[in-house]
């Protein structure tokens, strides 16, 4: 196959050598320029100005989320309660869920929101914050939460009836002096 190929090739050139004509090898195109070193060195100011915009807009929405921080936890979370329309099921008892959780974090300095309702109880007894009958009704809080988040059957009581229970909670929480573990002072 090779010895072929080698053969018309040769043939080609001959004829063409015969004929007085050689094949124009040179390109048509014209020479392509190397880039321009400077290159790199007019993109850099743009590069940096993009940069800071992106720190400064990460810095403006991270203070706007920061705003309502010197609110008190108990008056976030009333607040929070206060503004909770009326939904499905499953969507307020999960806002509930959340502003209970959330409260717990400020005022406990744990991570609530980490925790499943199980260790979530385990933190509020071991912290003390809740006496026998209020660590019930904790329990069935988050178990209401738990069932209309997680499940199809519908929560044993109204929205209204567990939007007062998480009220209650909250107050009795709030009620309760906390020791800081990481300061070791009183709130």
């Amino acid at each position: 196959m090779r010895k072929q190929r080698d053969l018309a090739v040769a043939a080609i050139l001959f004829i063409s050598e015969a004929a007085g004509q050689t094949p124009d090898i040179r390109d048509s195109l014209p020479v392509l320029e190397p880039p321009d070193p400077w290159t790199p060195l007019v993109l850099a100011p743009y590069a940096v100005a993009i940069l800071i915009l992106a720190v400064l807009i990460w810095l403006m929405r991270r203070s706007r989320s920061r705003r309502h921080s010197g609110e008190s936890a108990e008056h976030r979370a009333h607040r929070r309660l206060a503004s909770l329309a009326p939904s499905t099921p499953r969507i307020v008892y999960t806002e509930l869920h959340s502003i209970f959780v959330e409260y717990l974090e400020s005022r406990v300095h744990v991570k609530a929101s980490r925790c499943t309702t199980p260790e979530l109880l385990e933190v509020l007894s071991d912290t003390h914050l809740l006496s026998e009958n209020w660590h019930a009704s904790a329990e069935v809080f988050l178990a209401d939460c738990d069932r209309a988040k997680f499940s199809s059957a519908e929560p044993v009581r109204e929205a209204d009836a567990a939007v007062d229970a998480c009220r209650a909670l909250i107050g009795q929480v709030a009620g309760t002096p906390i020791l800081v573990a990481r300061t070791g002072r009183r709130e």
